[in-house]
């Protein structure tokens, strides 16, 4: 039991180290990206239109997790609705385009 706690531990040191790099080395784009692609790897729906991310997702959880204003996520979300890249509903998003995304991430694109 005591294995499995600190194998628990240390998941989540290393998920705070990962965000913590984020937050200090990447852009908005990346880090919002990065946000969308972990959240539908780990609870994502395939619907015909994409990927279905729908936790009651507000924009400021978003800009949250994402360390970034709610103003700034709101916009970055509207351009890459406009590009495409996603269908940003109320309290949901669909991925439209994974790899668009994984791109930006990687910091190829916008």
């Amino acid at each position: 039991m005591a294995l499995n706690a600190m194998g628990l531990m240390a998941d989540q040191l290393n998920e705070i180290q990962d965000r913590f790099r984020q937050v200090t080395t990447q852009r908005v784009e990346q880090r919002l990206a990065h946000t969308l692609i972990r959240l539908a790897s780990q609870s994502g729906k395939r619907v015909k239109e994409g990927i279905l991310i729908d936790h009651a997702l507000s924009r400021q959880d978003l800009a949250e997790m994402s360390g970034t204003t709610i103003f700034t996520a709101s916009r970055t979300l509207r351009q890459w609705d406009e590009r495409e890249l996603v269908i940003a509903g109320r309290e949901k998003v669909i991925i439209r385009n994974p790899h668009a995304l994984a791109r930006i991430i990687e910091g190829l694109a916008n």
